[in-house]
């Protein structure tokens, strides 16, 4: 019993230290930390976005934080040690978290917060992220917005391999909004994604099919380049011009036809004003975004253009 005793004082232990660092470490995006047991003492390894904020002018608040967690916590000779988060700043759950927190304190509306915060995350090369904000976002009741992208993990142990998860707190007028990330980090590997091993015999017989692969191909690039040195007089006469095609774009020159609509026909695969030309008003109008007066106008105008 008293080595299950230790142990929970000091995961207690560990947890408290880690929530006084996030409050004398606010504003400085505070990442995460790790607590190692040395002949030398207690190493602390904080992960911080802004350092300069942590270690303050001389060094004077990273010993004032050293000495409090001597003192509060009971810490054989403590020694932090500030590691700039950098480039990976962006797949940090607990960064991304407290910086969702200060851009809702500053009058960012939730939405758009939350948006930019899985753009940025992604951008970055996660796997997968989701951020969830709970409060009293638009009226007097308490609500929850979720924002995800991509694959997520929510349970097993699974997800406590493969995702990294932050919280903070954004202290508005209304009242207190609770912001989570969960972030699965681009080097998580599923347990589900195998790599097939093939033996040593296989792989040889795989590297002498390549080759004579290789070979073949060679072979029949060296034979198409005698017959086109042989007949270029023949390909000549074979070849005929292609029709020209006219780009969709000449549909603004009718009025009343924007390049919403333009974007429209794109999207469904119509690059060409011979295509539309062929279709008929039925065709046009099942187009989504094109009504059926706009595809009456269509193909009333577009004889003129053709000509």
């Amino acid at each position: 019993m008293a080595g299950e005793r230790k142990f929970i004082r000091e995961s207690t232990n560990r947890i408290l230290i880690k929530e006084f660092l996030i409050k004398k470490v606010e504003g400085a995006g505070f990442g995460g930390m790790t607590i190692q047991r040395t002949p030398m003492g207690t190493r602390i390894n904080m992960v911080v976005e802004r350092p300069g904020m942590v270690i303050g002018k001389g060094g004077s608040k990273i010993k004032q934080i050293t000495a409090d967690i001597r003192e509060k916590f009971d810490v054989d000779n403590p020694q932090i040690e500030i590691q700039e988060a950098g480039s990976t700043a962006s797949l940090n759950a607990q960064i991304m978290a407290e910086k969702l927190a200060e851009a809702l304190e500053r009058g960012w509306h939730f939405r758009r917060a939350g948006h930019s915060t899985v753009r940025r995350i992604m951008g970055a090369g996660g796997k997968g992220c989701q951020v969830v904000i709970a409060g009293k976002l638009t009226g007097s009741r308490h609500r929850t917005e979720k924002f995800t992208q991509g694959h997520i993990k929510y349970c097993g142990e699974t997800a406590k391999q493969v995702m990294d998860r932050g919280f903070a707190v954004a202290k508005l007028k209304a009242g207190v909004l609770g912001v989570k990330v969960g972030i699965m980090k681009p080097d998580s590997k599923l347990p589900d994604e195998i790599d097939i091993l093939l033996p040593k015999s296989e792989k040889k017989d795989t590297k002498s099919s390549k080759k004579e692969k290789k070979e073949k191909k060679e072979e029949a690039k060296k034979e198409k380049t005698k017959t086109e040195e042989s007949a270029p007089s023949e390909k000549k006469e074979e070849t005929k011009e292609k029709p020209t095609e006219t780009n969709i774009d000449k549909l603004t020159e009718i009025s009343g036809i924007g390049p919403s609509i333009v974007k429209k026909f794109e999207k469904a695969g119509v690059t060409s004003l011979e295509e539309v030309f062929e279709m008929d008003a039925n065709d046009l109008a099942s187009i989504e975004g094109i009504g059926r007066k706009t595809a009456e106008t269509i193909i009333k105008e577009l004889k003129k253009i053709l000509k």
